[in-house]
C-alpha cells in the first residue's frame, strides 16, 4: 500500500471564453455554449484565421491597481482572477496589502503582516505554500507594445516596467506576494501541456513532503495578429465553419480543419490532505495519479502512433494504483487538428483497447477553444466538476464523427455518470505529454 501523502484539490479559479467563474463556466460547459467568435481586435483579410475564442467582461481593475493593469499584461490579469477565485474558495486570505491615503499607522500594521505572517491568525505556515502558476507564451501584448515604441521613437520610449511586465513568472510572483506564500514559486513552459505540467509537479512536491499547499495553473492571452499569423501560417488554425465562428472548434469531427486560438486561466489549490482537514477546508477530489514523457520526435507534429502521449497515461494510471480498467471519464486534448486528433486516437487505443468506445469523452476545447498554455488547467477544473457533480459536458459540433474514430463521444447535451476515476491528458508542441489521474472525494 502507498504510503504517499495524499493530494486533494481544495480550491479552484477560471478566467474563460465562457465564464469567468468556475460556477459560471461549469454550467455553459453543460449547456454547450461556445466562446469563439469573430475576432475583433485587429484586421483579418490577411491572415489564415479570423476566430478565436476570447474573454468577455473581464475586469482586471477588481484584482489590480489601474498601475498594476498598465504593467503587466493581460495573462497576468487572468492569472491573478483565477488565483484568487481558487484561493478564495480553499480559504486562504490575502495579507494586508497597502493602500493610497492611508496611514503611516496602518503602513507599519501591514509592513508588520508581511514580516510576521503567522499574526494572520489563521493557522497557516506559509512558508510551506507555494505556487506554480505558467504560461506558455508569456505577456506577448505587452511585448509587442514596447517593441512597438522603441521602434516608432526610439529605445528610451522603452518602459522601466518592461522587463518585468512581461516575465512569465510575473503571475507567481503577485500571487505569492499578495498571500504572503513563502514556499517554492516559480514557472514552467511546455507549451500546451504546461497547465498540466505544473498540476503534477506541485502534487510531485506535495506528495514529497516539501510542501502543505501549492497553487498550480496555467493561463495565456495569446490571441494578437502575430501570434494568429504564426499559427495560421502554419496551417494548424480553423477558420469560422460556414461563416459560423461557433461552429469551427470541432474535434473529432469527419469535417475538422484545426484548432482555434483561446485565453483564459484556470488555478487549483492542491493541498495534503490532512493539512486541509485540519484546517477545514474542503476537498473536492483526489489528485490520483500523474506522469509525464516526452516523443523525442518532432518540434511540432506528435508522433503517428501516439506512444508518447500512451506512456504518459500509463505512467498516470500506475502511480494512481489503478488500471485502465477503472478510469470512467476521458477529458481528451482533443484540439481538432486533422493529425493530432488521429494521433490521440491511437494513443487512448493503445492503452483502453477494446474498452475504449464504452468510456465517455468529451472535449472541452469544443466551447472554449485552445487555451495554450492555459487549457490543461481550465479542462481539469471541467474534469473535478464532473466528478464533484457526476455529470460530464457534451462535445458540441460533432456533426458527423469521422469513422476513424471508435469512441464513446458525448453529445447533445451533459451525462449522468457514476464514476469514480477520471483521466486528462495533454500534449505539446516539442514533444511533450502529460496526463494526470482525477479521483473523486468520498464526501464530494
Amino acid at each position: 500500500m502507498s504510503t504517499r501523502r495524499r493530494v486533494v484539490i481544495t480550491g479552484l479559479g477560471v478566467v474563460t471564453p465562457i465564464g469567468n467563474d468556475v460556477a459560471t463556466f461549469f454550467a455553459n460547459l453543460l449547456e454547450g455554449r461556445s466562446g469563439v467568435s469573430f475576432i475583433d481586435m485587429f484586421p483579418t483579410d490577411k491572415l489564415r484565421s479570423d476566430i478565436a475564442a476570447s474573454v468577455k467582461d473581464f475586469d482586471p481593475l477588481k484584482f489590480l491597481s489601474r498601475k498594476e493593469s498598465e504593467i503587466y499584461g493581460r495573462v497576468t490579469h487572468f492569472t491573478i482572477g483565477a488565483c484568487a477565485e481558487a484561493l478564495e474558495m480553499a480559504k486562504i486570505a490575502p495579507i494586508p496589502r497597502p493602500v493610497k491615503g492611508q496611514s503611516e499607522e496602518e503602513t507599519e500594521a501591514i509592513a508588520t503582516a508581511h514580516a510576521k505572517l503567522d499574526s494572520l491568525e489563521d493557522g497557516l505556515d506559509r512558508s510551506r505554500i507555494g505556487c506554480l502558476f505558467s504560461t506558455g507564451m508569456g505577456s506577448v501584448d505587452i511585448f509587442e507594445q514596447e517593441v512597438a515604441k522603441s521602434a516608432a521613437r526610439g529605445p528610451r520610449a522603452v518602459s522601466p516596467f518592461f522587463i518585468p511586465g512581461v516575465m512569465p513568472n510575473g503571475g507567481a510572483a503577485l500571487v505569492t506576494m499578495r498571500y504572503g506564500l513563502q514556499g517554492p514559486s516559480y514557472s514552467m513552459a511546455s507549451a500546451c501541456a504546461t497547465g498540466a505540467h505544473s498540476i503534477s509537479t506541485c502534487a510531485m512536491m506535495i506528495e514529497a513532503g516539501d510542501v502543505d499547499v501549492m497553487v498550480a495553473g496555467g493561463a495565456e492571452a495569446a490571441t494578437r495578429q502575430n501570434c494568429v499569423a504564426g499559427f495560421g501560417n502554419a496551417r494548424a488554425l480553423a477558420r469560422a465553419f460556414e461563416g459560423d465562428p461557433t461552429r469551427a472548434s470541432r474535434p473529432f469531427d469527419k469535417k475538422r480543419t484545426g484548432f482555434v486560438m483561446g485565453e483564459g486561466a484556470g488555478a487549483l489549490v492542491l493541498e495534503e490532505e490532512q493539512h486541509a482537514l485540519q484546517r477545514g477546508a474542503k476537498p473536492l477530489a483526489y489528485v490520483a495519479g500523474f506522469g509525464m514523457t516526452s516523443d523525442a520526435a518532432h518540434l511540432t507534429s506528435p508522433l503517428p502512433d501516439g506512444s508518447g502521449l500512451a506512456l504518459a497515461m500509463e505512467r498516470a494510471i500506475a502511480r494512481a494504483g489503478i488500471t485502465a480498467a477503472d478510469i470512467g471519464y476521458i477529458n481528451p486534448h482533443a484540439t481538432s487538428t486533422t493529425q493530432g486528433d488521429v494521433a490521440e486516437f491511437r494513443a487512448l487505443t493503445r492503452v483502453f483497447g477494446e474498452r475504449l468506445p464504452r468510456i465517455p469523452i468529451s472535449a472541452t476545447k469544443s466551447m472554449i477553444g485552445h487555451l495554450l498554455g492555459g487549457a490543461a488547467a481550465a479542462e481539469a477544473i471541467a474534469v473535478v466538476c464532473s466528478l464533484r457533480d457526476q455529470r460530464v459536458h457534451p462535445s458540441i459540433n460533432l456533426d458527423e464523427i469521422d469513422p476513424i474514430f471508435t469512441l464513446d463521444l458525448v453529445r447533445g447535451g451533459p451525462r449522468a455518470l457514476d464514476f469514480r476515476y477520471a483521466i486528462k491528458e495533454s500534449a505539446g508542441f516539442g514533444g511533450h505529454n502529460c496526463a494526470i489521474v482525477f479521483e473523486r472525494y468520498p464526501s464530494a
